[in-house]
């Protein structure tokens, strides 16, 4: 990019960031996100040290994965038709009464209550983030979207990491599960009134029409229809969805890698973690300094080919680390393994980066403010329902098959999308953008608000 083109830029990035509005929403985007993922490590807890069963901490996973498959699509139309400021505040209400309800959990004949609270709390869920992202680029612009979306990918990734690892262990160190409950719902509460008080603009499809089963069942199939039609906009949500599904599935195969290939303690998962977060945030960085609207569709497909590697690379750590050490017997194999991993892992979270946001940026670019929550819960909905089944089947095909042989798979599917899809890229580059041949827009329709 040249130094006239950034300067003409940065003055009005520097502007959308800066807007309050934006900062606001972003402050309690970190504060929920990072309350939730204290909460998704305290339910954990809660359900080891109430019942002493794997049992009941799957069903807790599971309690919080079936939401997105189940409301996914729905709450994206409603969404559509609703004020999103009242939609995030209602959203954090409900989650705040949700997990305040946990303090009263006493032994395992109350688990199920902690089911439906559980399945409560990520159903609200799903009506925040389609809310959320819609209103983004009415309140910073299209020209400061990449710049937006990587400072909230920043935020999600430094959300999950310290939520679920440092400051969720702290909390519930010094607090007791109890007070960490108390606190997260005041914490929800807290985010509901200030986003309440917003000027975030009113965006809804249609002002003059009720909703009726009839309508959000026409809506769904118009919501699909827009994205089906428009390439850019189905390749891109296969994309995220494929490598959501597969970074889901890693996730299931890690505690055993670094126990049976790493020979560490499955606890130190963040051996592996910590870099790789580490260089998705600079990967994030890099991004915004190289994304632009020619080159979204190819990042997303040199960032899927440099994670697949990244995959393949750790599943032949082993062999290549006992042929190292052949020859230099002074490196012992178990720490040069260990090494390996470590660079790969940063290859993997620098990858990423490259993935995520300007595929999220292209959603919400390609779609518009009528309906344009209803293409990113579409995109929720593809992705967790794509990813339920592996997840639960990763483990057992491991177990037949073996780590390593799995994560070769895994990792040879990723590259080969990405390479694919960047061939096909290049012979029709110039259509990929475009909706097919023959198709007229139909959208808006009269009496939405554009």
């Amino acid at each position: 990019m040249s130094n006239i083109s950034t300067s003409l830029r940065r003055p009005e990035i520097e502007q959308s960031i800066l807007n309050p509005v934006f900062l606001t929403l972003w402050a309690m985007q970190a504060l929920t996100q990072t309350s939730q993922n204290v909460i998704n490590f305290a339910l954990l807890i809660l359900a080891q040290t109430i019942t002493g069963s794997t049992a009941h901490v799957s069903f807790i996973i599971l309690s919080f994965s079936l939401p997105a498959v189940i409301f996914s699509s729905v709450a994206g139309v409603l969404v559509d038709h609703w004020n999103k400021r009242a939609v995030m505040a209602a959203s954090n209400i409900i989650r705040a009464f949700a997990v305040a309800s946990y303090i009263f959990v006493n032994d395992s004949s109350d688990m199920p209550r902690v089911y439906l609270a559980s399945f409560v709390l990520a159903s609200a869920a799903q009506f925040f983030a389609p809310a959320e992202g819609a209103v983004i680029p009415r309140i910073v612009g299209k020209r400061a979207l990449i710049t937006a979306n990587s400072l909230y990918n920043l935020t999600f990734m430094a959300s999950q990491f310290l939520g679920f690892t440092i400051i969720g262990w702290l909390l519930i160190r010094f607090m007791g599960l109890r007070n960490v409950f108390i606190l997260i719902a005041v914490l929800y509460a807290i985010a509901a009134i200030v986003i309440a008080t917003l000027p975030i603009p009113d965006i809804r499809a249609r002002t003059d029409e009720g909703i009726s089963l009839e309508k959000i069942w026409q809506d769904l199939r118009e919501g699909w229809h827009f994205i089906i039609e428009r390439r850019s906009l189905a390749i891109t949500i296969i994309h995220l969805s494929i490598a959501n599904s597969s970074y889901l599935m890693l996730g299931t195969l890690g505690p055993s890698f670094v126990t049976n290939i790493l020979h560490i303690r499955s606890e130190d998962l963040g051996l592996l973690l910590a870099p790789a977060g580490l260089f998705t945030l600079l990967g994030i960085i890099l991004v915004n300094k190289l994304a632009k609207p020619s080159n979204r569709h190819e990042m997303i497909h040199f960032g899927l080919m440099g994670v697949g590697v990244s995959v393949v690379g750790l599943a032949i750590t082993t062999p290549i680390t006992n042929l190292i050490a052949e020859n230099a017997s002074v490196i012992t194999p178990s720490w040069l393994t260990t090494f390996i991993a470590v660079l790969l892992s940063m290859l993997f979270g620098f990858s990423a980066a490259f993935v995520a946001i300007p595929a999220q940026t292209v959603l919400q670019e390609k779609s518009h403010d009528y309906n344009r929550a209803r293409v990113l819960s579409t995109f929720y909905t593809v992705s967790n329902a794509a990813s339920f089944f592996p997840i639960l089947l990763a483990g057992s095909i491991a177990d037949h098959i073996g780590i390593l042989q799995t994560m070769t798979i895994i990792g040879l599917f990723i590259v080969t999308v990405g390479a694919s899809s960047q061939y096909l890229f290049l012979q029709n580059n110039r259509n990929w953008d475009k909706t097919r041949i023959g198709i007229t827009e139909t959208f808006p329709r009269k009496g939405s608000k554009a």
